[in-house]
């Protein structure tokens, strides 16, 4: 009877000793290793965030297709303008689903066809036109009212 009382102790210290030693040998994360982790993990976010808003910001300013790519040159290829302030710019605003009305006033303003952004927004807060915004593409032209510019985005 005691000699499997020592056989049982035996065992047991071997096997404590076994998962004593296994558990001190593994790889241990430390909060050096998780802080470079996190670092590259944000480096990356940064990249791809960056990525994200120039693909937004070509595809909200609309991509001619076949059929006016003729009649509509990129802003760089235009000619110079000689009055800004009679000179007419028209052009398509591709509008994707999910976006705001603060988007869409950042990329009107860019386009050149609204001089102020925030101002856009605030119309079309105040006057109920936020929340009805439809997905396509529209002409637009910067002789036109905020509230004609509202009409034809929310048709």
């Amino acid at each position: 009877m005691i000699k499997e009382v020592f056989r049982s102790v035996g065992i047991g210290c071997l096997l404590a000793g076994g998962i004593l030693y296994t558990v001190d040998n593994l790889p241990k994360t430390t909060e050096a290793s998780l802080q470079q982790e996190l670092t590259a993990t944000q480096k990356e976010l940064e990249v791809i965030k960056k990525e994200l808003a120039i693909s937004q910001t070509l595809t909200s300013e609309g991509e001619p297709n076949k059929e006016t790519a003729s009649e509509t040159k990129p802003v760089d290829q235009q000619e110079p303008k000689k009055e800004v302030e009679t000179t007419v710019i028209k052009k398509k605003i591709a509008v994707q689903a999910g976006s705001s009305s603060a988007d869409l006033s950042g990329t009107l303003e860019r386009a050149h066809l609204i001089e102020d952004a925030s101002k856009f927004d605030t119309y079309m807060k105040e006057n109920d036109y936020a929340g009805k915004i439809q997905i396509g593409t529209f002409e637009l032209n910067s002789d036109m009212s905020f509230k004609e510019m509202a009409d034809v985005l929310t048709k």
